[in-house]
């Protein structure tokens, strides 16, 4: 709702050349970047987004086949540490390294690990996906980041207080180049 004022308002602003302005949440704009070139990080670009019905369903299946007690570690519970983590961008390699030592962490760096293999062998990506797999894009693919960094010579980011590390590290990558950014934020 909240993307569509905002676009209404820049045509009427802007006029002329107002289509070729992205007005978008960082979730639309990063799944069209990945519909293009997905295919870099070994996915297929016509991948499926999971909702949280089948991310829980997908939860289900990790924690039977790696026989997880569902008591002890329930699938919400997993599928919540899961996301802290693609938002701090920790990958499940990163994630079981600082589980070291710890039983339970080291439990939850394999049921991310497993849970990945799963969505990739799916060709599908989870919400959290959509940023963290645009990130890695532009960090591996540097013709990739340079097409977009000329694409978008001018960002301004609404509602700049709530954004996250892998949402912050996306605007850090895109603005790296020209560095003409504009965040909007509530002042508390």
């Amino acid at each position: 709702k909240a993307a569509g004022e905002m676009r209404e308002r820049v045509d009427k602003l802007v006029g002329y050349g107002s289509e070729s302005i992205w007005v978008s949440t960082f979730h639309s704009m990063c799944v069209r970047i990945l519909r293009r070139h997905i295919d870099l990080l070994g996915y297929d670009t016509n991948f499926t987004i999971y909702d949280s019905d089948d991310q829980k369903t997908l939860m289900r299946e990790v924690c039977k086949l790696l026989q997880v007690d569902t008591k002890m570690f329930r699938e919400r519970a997993l599928l919540s540490e899961i996301s802290k983590a693609k938002d701090e961008l920790v990958t499940p390699q990163e994630y079981r390294m600082r589980a070291e030592g710890d039983y339970s962490r080291k439990k939850i760096a394999e049921v991310y690990e497993e849970y990945e293999k799963q969505l990739r062998s799916n060709n599908a990506l989870d919400f959290d996906d959509l940023l963290f797999k645009t990130v890695q894009l532009f960090q591996t693919q540097k013709d990739v980041l340079e097409y977009y960094q000329e694409r978008f010579r001018y960002i301004m980011v609404d509602e700049y207080q709530d954004t996250n590390t892998v949402q912050f590290e996306l605007i850090r990558l895109l603005a790296s180049k020209y560095r003409n950014l504009c965040v909007v934020g509530d002042d508390d």
